[in-house]
């Protein structure tokens, strides 16, 4: 049943309505259909959701239920295609902390819906090895919240809004008389009954009671057998204290059910193992986090002795910890930049939070090899230093950086004196090699943080940062100096002399925008040439 795809079990009928249909309709729709939600379809694309907590909202500050369902559609609709099986559903719905999902077909287009109690429905067979007791998940269900008898409708929707809840349980004596759900407040909604009424005569009764020590299996065959979302637990005098929901059952299904669980995924994880990407699956613990799974493509790239080692032994530490901490706060993050040995990576994760008593988690990392992008996209193909298109945003970045903290920064214009020379006499490939020679000197020659560029034929940009006029004239001479005595010999092995000259531009003295910065290093350039060559000038 875990591998059965949704559009075989998705249902569509009295599920959706268009942008113009009135919210009165939708309201009919959504107790006809018992499943709490409508769909908003503009054509057969799905653009919105209404659930019942919208109609309890709606009801509760006095709104007006003649106007158009699209108008109170603000939910984001999370949808998955129909190809997707419910053990995806299952973890997208936990995942995400909702209900139910929309399910749609390859164009996009509205196939049905999918919620929690269909899914219970379809595993209930698969639950049976789980020893798992309402007791066990008493302290994860928080308190009762309930009303009296007395209370009226107006009060029971004040609760729900309050506390961000499905039902109330209406107590008499401490014993459970009735419940009032979001169903029951479409009803209210549909026959505009008046919210001063007593709530006694607007519940539902008798109410569906559990013991402490009834397994949540059980508890699923009820929900199952009686068409329920919830069941009120009691303690051994028949009093009220709690309330399990289906949302409870999933979450807390653990223990025996992991080894389903990891049964079920296994076929999962054969096909992960083809894919091209780099999969690693990193388990949460109390005092360790540990590399439980990797794909073959890991393996085959970075060895199986990754397997069961801390996370931290695989990726630096600091690195790791912003990774974490990133993943922990949003559950998902895409497009993490990170270098291991020689490579350049992006990863892509998510965290899964488990909450079991020895397992917290798990990261599911996503990393793909892009060193060869980077180089095409921000290197020079001769020289192998950055390009054009990089300098230039790195500029930008360093103009805003440095205007935020009141800090200078110099940029230098690079230019090789008589290198058309160098062409005519030796050609273009002896040229190729100095272009290549005077890279190599330029990064030997500068700190970590500086970055270099070839900027256009035998142009070379070098931005220092945190470094005024001064100081890069002096790093710069030193350079000119390099670059002037530097031996570079020709396919052929004749020698090739070469000097440089050099303009300084400095932020903000010059300039606060990458034009005027590029002009005024351009114009210092120029007046190094003009006095002679072969020296720097600003």
């Amino acid at each position: 049943m875990f591998n059965l795809p949704l559009d075989s079990i998705a249902e569509r009928t009295n599920l959706s309505v268009q942008r113009d249909a009135s919210l009165m309709e939708l309201i009919a729709l959504m107790e006809a259909n018992q499943k709490g939600v409508v769909v908003i379809l503009d054509g057969t694309r799905p653009v919105g959701v209404v659930t019942e907590r919208d109609i309890v909202e709606l009801l509760y500050h006095g709104a007006n239920l003649t106007g158009k369902a699209a108008s109170i559609s603000s939910k984001n609709v999370i949808s998955t295609m129909g190809s997707r099986t419910i053990g995806y559903a299952l973890n997208l719905m936990l995942e995400n902390g909702i209900r139910r999902i929309v399910v749609t077909d390859s164009s996009g287009a509205f196939v049905g819906v999918i919620t929690q109690q269909d899914l219970l429905s379809y595993l209930e067979e698969d639950f049976y090895r789980s020893t798992i007791k309402v007791k066990h998940i008493l302290e994860k269900l928080g308190y009762l919240i309930s009303v009296g008898p007395e209370a009226s409708l107006q009060d029971v929707l004040r609760t729900m809004v309050i506390h961000r809840i499905s039902a109330v349980v209406v107590v008499s004596n401490g014993k459970a008389e009735g419940i009032i759900t979001e169903k029951d407040i479409l009803k209210i909604a549909s026959r505009q009954s008046s919210l001063q009424n007593s709530v006694s005569g607007h519940m539902s009764s008798p109410v569906s009671t559990a013991p402490l020590t009834m397994s949540l299996v059980d508890i699923v065959r009820i929900m199952n057998d009686r068409a329920i979302r919830r069941i009120v637990i009691v303690n051994d005098e028949g009093h009220a204290i709690n309330i399990v929901t289906i949302r409870d059952v999933l979450k807390n299904l653990e223990g025996d059910y992991s080894k389903f669980l990891e049964r079920k995924l296994k076929n999962a994880k054969d096909v992960l193992n083809m894919l091209p990407e780099i999969l690693i699956e990193v388990t949460d613990m109390d005092s360790e986090q540990l590399i439980i799974w990797a794909n073959e493509k890991a393996i085959s790239r970075f060895g199986r002795d990754i397997l069961d080692k801390p996370v931290t032994e695989f990726i630096s530490r600091e690195t790791w910890e912003n990774i974490n901490s990133s993943l922990k706060n949003h559950s998902k993050r895409e497009n993490i930049k990170l270098k291991k040995d020689n490579s350049i990576y992006e990863l892509s994760g998510c965290f899964i939070q488990t909450e079991g008593k020895i397992e917290h988690g798990r990261f599911q990392l996503i990393m793909r090899d892009i060193t060869e992008e980077v180089l095409l996209s921000t290197a020079d193909p001769l020289t192998a230093i950055y390009n054009r298109r990089f300098i230039n945003e790195f500029l930008m970045k360093e103009i805003e950086k440095s205007s935020r903290h009141g800090r200078k920064f110099s940029i230098v214009m690079c230019d090789l004196d008589n290198f058309k020379q160098i062409n005519d006499i030796h050609g273009h490939l002896a040229g190729d090699i100095v272009l290549k020679s005077v890279a190599d000197i330029i990064i030997s020659s500068i700190r970590i943080c500086d970055v270099a560029g070839r900027y256009g034929g035998d142009e070379f940009v070098i931005i220092l940062p945190e470094t005024p006029g001064e100081g890069a004239a002096v790093v710069m001479d030193k350079l000119r100096q390099q670059i002037g005595s530097a031996v570079i010999l020709s396919s052929s092995g004749a020698p090739i002399g070469i000097t440089a000259s050099f303009g300084i531009a400095v932020f903000p003295d010059n300039g606060t925008s990458p034009d005027d910065l590029l002009i005024a290093s351009d114009s210092g350039l120029y007046r190094a040439k003009s006095l002679g060559k072969n020296r720097v000038a600003s």
